[in-house]
């Protein structure tokens, strides 16, 4: 540890003494040697880098007329680039398309830029490359960094020119950010929401002028000037816009571009109020106030430019208001499969029974599509066609497959938890919704699976009895009822595949809700000359209606089929053992594997296949809910820590009242009309 401290402390006193030779180079090459000395390689942790950031005080301090060549190195640095690209534009996403940064953080990440030596944030990118600069440069203690500030005498009189020049720069920076701000805030995606931006004086104008004024009063100043506040006023109302428009958005639709958009505007504005209050401090703010923030701007600034290419914090950053408006409408939908009452508990039942039947004979189809022998793209778009079509029905004829709720109603969870109300009294609101969940969940399931049964063993045994025709011959019983078997066969897994696409199914309904509002699909419907021709105007109206509430589900619910037709075939093109299984599907799959062996099978194998078809559905369930609440919690803002103790009170409940989360409480009895005197 000594020699490898000796060999530090060697390297940094040459670095520092090359400086001193040469005082009025300007490069970037010993600024980059000296982050890479402090900077912590391979299993070093952050001590290591505060050991080394110690190590340079103390030579600093001891050899004041290095601590002197190395602030004048920096001035120099300083004073010959221009900063307001890195002081206005790092950390704020780039006047892009969604898509378009994407493409363009891969291929920063792939090719990186070259680089203008006129810039600074071109000397941040080459000094700070290594991914966990921002690190290890935020763990030093700030009081290290103030006394690094100390030692150079960034305050003296010597580095006075460094000083007014990134002032300078700083006032150009809020230029730039401000005409910047200006033009997005009259972008057509904006103004579709708030036309008023249009009609009216747009804060998003007056801030320009504002910004203009002061420059023109306080850039060449050398002494403070009052400032009155203002331009926070303006940038406090640009803001308001937002929220409105955010709100609006979630009423009309929102796209990718306008979340991108609003991302990019409120960074701006925040990014502007950063800038003058380091341009322009208030009076009332003392030395060490402005160096604590002159610190605090140049580690984010650092943090910022390490993170430039992250794909990670696009994604995050950007679509978090999609998503939620995506979770929002499955919400909606998740409301439906909630049942409170026993009247409404029955009701669901029966839609449940029902899609069982079509189950039942969706299922005989993929089987007789399976002996066709077809090529393997048409018998995907067979098998698509089948599940989807038949998804597609079962929907227009209000009936419910049971897995497809959690997707639904993780939404409406995660809803429950985003209000005005306390804590405890979030998490037994609910608490009361999983009871009604979780009832709903069941009596869907014993619907689907029990109907669907029954409906798949009526077809087989009245075919077998009546025409001496039987679906599923021994060998593809034998084979039904093997790809049953919990650990005979990859059945979880691919109950699992099941769930990830019934969540995505569950995000392609809200999506297309979501697009239907904002591309206003029912108003265009109704513009469509030759509809309204071949429908008339009272049925395209209705029509317009229908779409306008079920256009989502109906692509969800298609597009699921889709993908649970089309993956047993990827995966024999690919060689892999891709398949997919579904609670439903499952127990009609069951009848006709027991009828196709005459129910000449041991108790056991019925028992093991019994066992499968619950073990599915539970894998189906957890899969999709779980991904489903999680997206959902994230698209809210919602932290794990606003879930802290929903076990216990789930436990409390179910030990005290376990019969709320199978049956529903008896409806209250309807009020019956008082008779008053009068009415006698």
């Amino acid at each position: 540890m000594t020699s490898a401290n000796n060999a530090y402390t060697s390297a940094l006193l040459a670095l520092l003494e090359d400086a001193a030779r040469r005082p009025d180079d300007s490069s970037g090459d010993r600024l980059t040697r000296l982050v890479a000395l402090i900077r912590p390689h391979g299993r070093e942790g952050l001590a290591a880098a505060e050991s080394r950031f110690h190590g340079l005080l103390r030579l600093l301090a001891s050899r004041p007329e290095l601590a002197s060549a190395l602030s004048h190195y920096l001035k120099t640095v300083l004073v010959s680039r221009m900063h307001r690209t890195l002081y206005s534009e790092s950390g704020v996403l780039a006047n892009q398309g969604f898509f378009s940064g994407l493409v363009s953080r891969v291929l920063g990440r792939m090719l990186p830029p070259a680089i203008n030596d006129d810039f600074l944030r071109d000397l941040f990118s080459e000094v700070f490359d290594a991914s966990d600069d921002g690190e290890w440069m935020v763990a030093i203690p700030r009081e290290d960094w103030e006394t690094l500030f100390e030692r150079l005498d960034l305050d003296g009189e010597a580095f006075a020119a460094a000083r007014r020049q990134c002032r300078h720069e700083l006032f150009e920076a809020m230029r730039m950010a401000s005409h910047r701000l200006a033009a997005l805030g009259m972008e057509p995606a904006l103004l579709r929401y708030m036309p008023a931006l249009a009609r009216h004086e747009s804060p998003f104008l007056a801030q320009s002028d504002e910004v203009r004024e002061l420059i023109r009063l306080h850039a060449g100043s050398e002494t403070p000037q009052p400032y009155d506040g203002h331009f926070e006023v303006l940038l406090d109302q640009c803001s308001s816009y937002l929220d409105t428009i955010r709100r609006r958005s979630r009423e009309a639709g929102v796209g990718v571009n306008l979340v991108f958009l609003l991302a990019r505007i409120e960074q701006i504005a925040d990014r502007l109020r950063l800038l003058r209050i380091l341009a322009l401090p208030d009076a009332a703010d003392d030395r060490s106030t402005l160096r604590a923030r002159a610190i605090d701007f140049f580690l984010r600034l650092v943090q910022q430019e390490n993170r430039r290419n992250s794909l990670r914090d696009l994604f995050t950053g950007t679509t978090q208001l999609l998503a939620r408006r995506v979770t929002e409408q499955a919400s909606r939908s998740g409301e439906h499969y909630v049942t409170g009452t026993r009247s409404e508990f029955v009701a669901m039942f029966r839609a449940a029974a029902g899609a069982g039947v079509i189950i039942g004979t969706m299922a005989l189809i993929k089987i007789l599509i399976s002996r066709l022998g077809l090529p393997p793209v048409w018998e995907a778009v067979a098998y698509s066609l089948d599940y989807g079509l038949g998804f597609v029905l079962i929907h227009i004829l209000h009936l419910t497959i049971a897995t497809k709720q959690p997707a639904m109603t993780a939404a409406t969870l995660a809803a429950s938890l985003d209000g005005t109300q306390s804590r405890d009294a979030r998490l037994g609101v609910l608490v009361e919704l999983a009871a009604q969940v979780s009832r709903t969940q069941w009596i869907s399931i014993a619907g689907n699976v029990s109907i669907g049964f029954i409906m798949a063993l009526s077809i087989a045994m009245t075919a077998g009895q009546f025409i001496d025709w039987h679906p599923v011959d021994p060998v593809k019983g034998a084979h039904l009822l093997h790809d049953l078997h919990p650990w005979q066969s990859l059945a979880i897994l691919h109950a699992a595949i099941a769930g990830v696409f019934l969540f995505l199914s569950g995000l392609i309904s809200g999506y297309y809700d979501n697009q239907s509002l904002y591309h206003r699909v029912p108003e265009r419907l109704l513009r469509v000359k030759w509809l309204r021709t071949l429908l008339g105007e009272a049925r395209l109206a209705r029509f317009a209606r229908y779409i306008e509430l079920n256009l989502g589900a109906l692509a969800g619910n298609f597009l699921f089929g889709c993908m649970l037709g089309s993956t047993p075939v990827i995966g024999t093109l690919l060689g892999l053992p891709l398949d997919i299984r579904h609670v439903a599907f499952a127990s009609a799959n069951l009848a006709y594997g027991l009828e196709a062996l005459s129910f000449d099978v041991d108790w056991h194998a019925i028992a093991i296949g019994a066992l499968g078809v619950v073990l599915i559905g539970l894998t189906n369930l957890t899969v999709s809910f779980s991904l489903a609440m999680r997206v959902a919690l994230r698209s809210r803002g919602i932290q794990p820590e606003h879930t802290r103790g929903l076990s216990v009170k789930l436990a409390r409940r179910f030990l005290t009242r376990p019969r709320d989360f199978f049956w529903p409480p008896k409806d209250p009895p309807a009020e019956t009309p008082q008779i008053t005197d009068a009415a006698r």
